[in-house]
């Protein structure tokens, strides 16, 4: 009996540490490494993926919704929330702030508080 491949996300802090896992993951035929554009079966995630700072932002952007906000609740300038959310961007391979919130709450980076 034929196996049904598994598609797999890889999220990292680097593209030398993505690159190496996807490469790993395809010694496997039954292992499809896919874009975060695609449906998949499984995600490996780098366990230290998000610094502290970034999932608080990305904490604070999902209760609050908009950069400002996100800066007046945290007491940093719309500069450095920017920043920080280009950054988790680029990790979460995402371009747009609902997209960083709900692949960071599939995967438990960021929950929804009480």
């Amino acid at each position: 009996m034929k196996r049904k491949p598994i598609a797999v996300h890889v999220y990292a802090k680097d593209d030398l540490i993505s690159d190496f896992l996807t490469n790993f993951l395809k010694t496997n035929p039954n292992i499809i490494p896919v874009p975060p554009s695609q449906p998949a079966d499984a995600a490996i995630i780098q366990a230290d993926l998000l610094s502290p700072a970034e999932q608080k932002v990305l904490q604070a952007l999902a209760k609050y919704g908009t950069v400002l906000k996100v800066a007046e609740a945290l007491h940093y300038s719309r500069g450095t929330v920017k920043v920080y959310l280009s950054r988790i961007y680029s990790k979460l391979k995402v371009k747009t702030a609902p997209q960083a919130v709900a692949i960071a709450m599939k995967y438990g980076l960021i929950r929804l508080e009480d």
